[in-house]
């Protein structure tokens, strides 16, 4: 049993890699898809949205994707996500990178469904916030593979087709759900996330879906922060990575404290420093600090409004994976768009003020779901 789970966790912390490295690879695939295509970095505003989209269809879909078991949504998130690195490493046009973004996030939508069906309930806290700090230690690898890989090729963003040697082996080997989950049980019929919602449910959904748009401000858009702030492209698609290091030691120093009741709102107050300095006009150095500083505080919000919205006793448990899935692609879909607006408007880092803003929203959801508790 010990090794059966041992065998889970390993799967769960390849996977989670595999979406950490598409996650640190979009900003700098941002950067440098505009430089490689010559076009405005406006119109690639729709790569995170398409990601994002990919992630509400699935998440739609959840409950029936995830009737069928863990194994078939693993190799199916494997396939689409190699198929989407794919076409943001090669792709030629504006249209085939958008794609490439679309069959992604689809991709790693299966894949965030399959990480909680791996894991199962037991200690689900704290194995959830190390298989999510793999996560974070390929996002901090990935800009600077990518930024290393620019030097040596012609575009450095093929160094996004990476998780490929590790998604094959994933997609080979024959995996069962964790006991106890419900997962293979039968869905008789499939219902938009939603119906049937408590109170209490609707704002552990919520908190997910602002601490997503959060994280995924700097995720899509750091580089092109620090592009603003006097980096060429090549540089800002590396030092981008410090976000994805305070991610890291975030989550990797979280899971002693995940369950106490101070962490979120500690990780909200430190977060909201750093996006706060992010607006100020900082040298690139004080930049690449606040980056960092809003990746700590930043790191265990998704581990921790995951867990809190999969132990709500309202609703199946395949049915609260479907809906964290949908609600992260609600967030994605919808930060990015608003980022292209706002970076045609203003300075792309005025557009940063909006964090603490969506972070303050986050603690008062999450104050009320402790009352209601």
């Amino acid at each position: 049993m010990v090794r059966y789970r041992l065998l889970r966790d390993t799967h769960a912390v390849a996977i989670q890699a595999a979406i950490g490295w598409c996650l640190g690879g979009l900003g700098p695939v941002l950067v440098l898809g505009a430089r490689d295509l010559d076009v405005p970095r406006y119109q690639l505003s729709w790569l995170g949205s398409a990601f994002g989209f990919g992630l509400l269809v699935a998440g739609f879909l959840g409950r029936r994707i995830l009737s069928h078991g863990v194994q078939p949504v693993a190799r199916i998130g494997s396939v689409l996500v190699a198929c989407g690195v794919g076409g943001l490493a090669l792709g030629n046009s504006v249209a085939m990178l958008v794609f490439g973004g679309l069959l992604q996030g689809a991709g790693c939508s299966a894949l965030l469904m399959a990480t909680p069906a791996l894991i199962g309930t037991d200690d689900r806290g704290r194995r959830l916030a190390v298989a999510v700090g793999t996560s974070s230690i390929a996002g901090l690898v990935a800009p600077g593979a990518i930024a290393l890989t620019d030097q040596i090729v012609s575009s450095g963003r093929i160094a996004v087709a990476v998780p490929l040697l590790w998604l094959v082996p994933i997609a080979a080997r024959p995996l069962s759900a964790a006991e106890g989950l419900g997962i293979n049980r039968p869905v008789h019929g499939a219902s938009a996330p939603g119906t049937g919602m408590t109170g209490s449910t609707r704002r552990r959904w919520l908190v997910i879906v602002l601490s997503v748009s959060a994280e995924f401000f700097f995720w899509t858009w750091g580089a092109a922060r620090l592009v603003d702030g006097g980096a060429t492209d090549d540089v800002a698609s590396g030092l981008v990575a410090a976000f994805a290091i305070g991610m890291a030691v975030g989550r990797m120093v979280g899971p002693r404290s995940i369950g106490r009741l101070s962490s979120m709102q500690l990780s909200i107050i430190v977060a909201s420093v750093g996006a706060s300095s992010i607006v100020l006009d900082l040298t690139i150095a004080g930049l690449v600090v606040a980056l960092l500083v809003a990746g700590f505080g930043i790191a265990l919000l998704y581990p921790i409004s995951l867990a809190r919205l999969l132990d709500d006793p309202a609703l199946p448990e395949e049915r609260l994976i479907a809906l964290a899935a949908y609600a992260s692609g609600v967030a994605i879909t919808i930060t990015p768009t608003v980022l292209g607006i706002l970076d045609r408007l203003i300075p792309i880092q005025y557009a940063f003020g909006l964090v603490p803003a969506l972070l303050m929203g986050a603690l008062a959801l999450d104050d009320a779901r402790d009352r209601d508790d």
